[in-house]
């Protein structure tokens, strides 16, 4: 509490934005634990039951394994009697779009963090560096140099601030945009995987 008291009134809009971007953190944290891709062994036996045209055992093994996918891929299987191949593909871009959205949800806000919390530590330090100077100004006599040294690292409280939220702020947001990025190259894999293994069956027919 002394060093908010120390850094000015901007430590406190910076500890705000501290505190909401590790919420967000947290909570992208669990979303991107708890969705599962499916792993290579269970890519094959999807692949081998869309061949073969075993949909519902397609269903229950990302019942059991990947659930955050059965939206998308039930389109699918139900596309072969219901729509045409282009209007299937599209429906699954759809449910595909909402999973990768869902994964997407509030990381705009840890990349404004990002850029916005150094901005808002240099305008402290340049309020603080302000008030500074300007009761030198006023002082009579010589200058208080260790008056001077104090007020000066006093106002770089904040940029220091700015950017110890900024960075690991930063970080995280590209360690998610990444694991982002990995799903939806995997998920249009699956897609692609299980429409082909379905067009060599209905060919092979």
């Amino acid at each position: 509490m002394n060093l908010m008291q120390l850094g000015g009134p901007m430590m406190w809009p910076l500890l705000g934005l501290s505190v909401a971007a590790l919420g967000i953190i947290l909570e992208r944290a669990l979303v991107f634990s708890t969705f599962r891709m499916p792993d290579k062994e269970l890519e094959e036996r999807l692949c081998k039951n869309a061949e073969a045209g075993e949909f519902g055992g397609i269903l229950r093994s990302l019942h059991d394994k990947s659930p955050n996918l059965v939206s998308m891929i039930r389109p699918l299987l139900a596309g072969t009697s219901q729509h045409s191949s282009e209007q299937t593909e599209q429906l699954a871009a759809i449910e595909g779009k909402d999973i990768l959205a869902r994964l997407d949800k509030r990381l705009c806000v840890l990349s404004t963090t990002a850029r916005v919390a150094p901005l808002m530590g240099l305008l402290g330090t340049v309020l603080g560096m302000i008030q500074t100077f300007s009761r030198m100004s006023e002082a009579q006599g010589a200058v208080d140099m260790t008056a001077l040294a104090g007020g000066i690292w006093q106002a770089l409280l904040t940029t220091a601030t700015g950017l110890s939220i900024a960075i690991p702020v930063l970080l995280a947001h590209q360690y998610f945009s990444r694991r982002r990025d990995n799903a939806a190259f995997r998920l249009q894999r699956l897609a692609n995987l299980i429409m082909a293994h379905m067009q060599r069956k209905d060919a092979e027919q």
